[in-house]
């Protein structure tokens, strides 16, 4: 009978599998498994469209034996169209670097009813404890929500970036009393002062210390800030802390640092993440395709897709200032999609999420994203900094030149390809158009590395000519084609470290410069 039970179960399970192609199945007995899929293969002239791969697993408990049978990927999406799976590519891709992000001010944590009647307010040490026993249970946040959105991961550590205005408020209760404390203490600061030689009496320091107590207002709340910041990660059940690393109200930026075993000695579960990687905005066309990924109305992991609609819209940021260049789609934005992604086919960074129009407040087709270079460009910054203040590195290296735009270099570039391909006095040699190599210096900063070399900037003249000056075409034996080659190779240097820099000037001549890279300032 026992026999029977399991052979007509997996006789049903093979069956499902047939009819629906189920990527996964159990039964109660391998042997029987296989057979009977053979079977309802045979007898009832069904097609089996899962395939059993080498690495089916079987393993075995203590009264039974089971069976896993996978389905490869390529045979789930086969009769899909092309759009189709590159969508479920990219979602496969990004979705476990997207984030669930909320906002919390924090409360003061009570013991029981006798005690909020009483209004006693339990210890520092156990509200610390409580919070440790809530991230263990996987808890939500407790205290008044400020606001929530979406967010992704840009680096393994757990740098995040979202929207400035998801948490907004959080960062501005935060914010606003280390303000006004500080004001509080340069007015005591600049009262003392005119007291001259009385500031060092006793009664005077009693009395400035009394002030400043009742003048100044707590910064935290059970040893927290006053309003805290958590993400949940890949749809965990797990809320994990975040600190405000820094922002940007004018890009409607922000990025965030999971609070990890090195910041917080409490917490035990390190891990490391999948970061987005960063695509192209400048390379956007009308009508590629565009993948969103966030949390419209706290449903996470909601996938949507459309075109880029248009390019180069102006839209109002949260700081009253005008974004530039930000990308207009029709991928459904909802509220809650705030600081999600939004990718190219290839699964790459190019925009993120930040607002909508509509008339009902829900998705109507016009969605904006600021543009991912300008995204990468501030976030790598901020990050840098951040790194350098926590003693994570070193401070990044510093050259101290600025790189001439692409549109006034391919002008420089073309007249001197121009010059160099004209008629040869005689026994001069070469022949044709010689292609100018490297990115122009367009100008070298005071007391910086590239000054103390003698490195050579344009000049503009009064009669509005160009001078050319150098040119950098390789940086430690490596070649610079372009604007972007030398800052992703600047990027990896540090203060204090020696690099040769080949530059060429006008007239064709090369030289090679010792630099020693300085103390990159903020």
């Amino acid at each position: 009978m026992m026999l029977s039970s399991r052979f007509g179960t997996a006789a049903l399970a093979a069956l499902i599998i047939s009819a629906f192609t189920v990527t996964e199945f159990s039964t109660l007995n391998s042997v029987t498994a296989f057979h009977t899929a053979a079977l309802v293969q045979s007898h009832f002239g069904v097609r089996n469209t899962c395939s059993i791969t080498p690495h089916t697993t079987l393993y075995s408990s203590t009264s039974d034996e089971e069976t896993k049978i996978s389905v490869k990927a390529s045979e789930l999406t086969a009769d899909m169209s092309d759009e189709e799976r590159s969508v479920i590519d990219v979602f496969r891709k990004c979705g476990p670097s997207v984030s669930y992000v909320t906002s919390v001010m924090n409360r003061p944590a009570m013991t029981s009813t006798r005690d909020r009647r009483r209004g006693m307010y339990r210890s520092e040490g156990n509200a610390k404890e409580d919070e440790k026993k809530r991230r263990d249970k996987a808890e939500k946040p407790s205290g008044t929500p400020l606001g929530s959105g979406s967010g992704f991961i840009v680096e393994s550590d757990g740098y995040l970036v979202t929207n400035y205005h998801v948490i907004q408020r959080a960062y501005q209760m935060n914010d606003n009393v280390k303000q006004y404390n500080k004001q509080v203490d340069d007015l005591i600061s600049n009262s003392t002062k005119r007291l001259g030689p009385f500031a060092d009496n006793p009664f005077v320091s009693s009395l400035t210390n009394r002030t400043s107590e009742r003048l100044k207002l707590p910064e935290d709340v059970d040893g927290k800030d006053r309003a805290s910041v958590y993400v949940r990660v890949n749809s965990s059940t797990k809320y994990k802390e975040c600190r405000i690393v820094d922002v940007r109200p004018e890009l409607d930026l922000a990025v965030l640092k999971i609070i990890s075993a090195a910041d917080d000695a409490s917490i035990s579960d390190d891990e490391a993440y999948a970061p987005i990687q960063y695509g192209s905005s400048s390379n956007l066309l009308v009508g590629q395709r565009l993948i969103a990924i966030g949390n419209p109305f706290g449903l996470d992991q909601t996938v949507t897709s459309g075109v880029v609609s248009a390019l180069n819209r102006e839209v109002q940021g949260v700081a009253g200032n005008t974004i530039r260049n930000c990308i207009q789609t029709d991928a459904a934005i909802n509220p809650g999609n705030s600081g999600g992604p939004l990718l190219n086919s290839k699964g790459d960074l190019v925009g993120v999420n930040t607002m909508i129009i509509s008339t009902s407040g829900s998705n109507a087709g016009i969605g904006f994203a600021i543009p991912g270079d300008k995204v990468r460009d501030a976030t790598n910054e901020i990050i840098t900094k951040d790194r350098v203040v926590t003693y994570q590195r070193k401070s990044p290296g510093w050259l101290g030149i600025e790189i001439a735009g692409e549109d006034l270099a391919n002008i420089l570039r073309s007249k001197m390809e121009k010059q160099k391909s004209s008629p040869q006095p005689s026994g001069a040699n070469g022949s044709g158009a010689k292609v100018v190599e490297g990115v122009f210096v367009s100008a070298v900063k005071p007391d910086s590395p590239a000054k103390d070399v003698e490195m050579k900037s344009l000049v503009l003249t009064d009669e509005g000519t160009v001078i050319v000056g150098d040119r950098i075409v390789a940086v430690g034996g490596k070649v610079v084609n372009s604007k972007k080659d030398l800052e992703d190779d600047m990027r990896s240097r540090v203060e204090g470290e020696k690099v040769s820099i080949t530059v060429e000037d006008a007239d064709g001549n090369r030289r090679v410069l010792y630099v020693t890279l300085k103390r990159k300032p903020f």
